[in-house]
């Protein structure tokens, strides 16, 4: 079992951020819960690659362009870079 990638898979709104129903349409908008980055930081530090996964309707019915979820996301991986924590990519596509 030896070099076997250890991963972990997290959505992102409800586990990461707060979710409250409406549309995240920026990075204003998006609310970390106290102590996630601390804890993606954790499992980075017991070895393990986390993936953030996040399924955005608002995206595909055109209340918001992936320009903006990007900046939301780059928003977030700054939050979470100033307590360590990181994670493998994301990008609209």
């Amino acid at each position: 079992m030896q070099n076997q990638m250890r991963l972990v898979v997290l959505d992102r709104d409800g586990t990461l951020n707060l979710d409250d129903k409406a549309i995240i349409a920026g990075p204003d908008d998006w609310t970390p819960i106290a102590g996630a980055f601390e804890a993606v930081a954790r499992l980075n530090q017991a070895g393990w690659r986390v993936v953030i996964a996040t399924n955005q309707s608002g995206l595909g019915r055109g209340l918001f362009d992936a320009d903006t979820m990007n900046r939301v996301h780059a928003n977030m991986n700054k939050l979470m870079a100033t307590v360590g924590a990181q994670h493998c990519g994301n990008q609209a596509v």
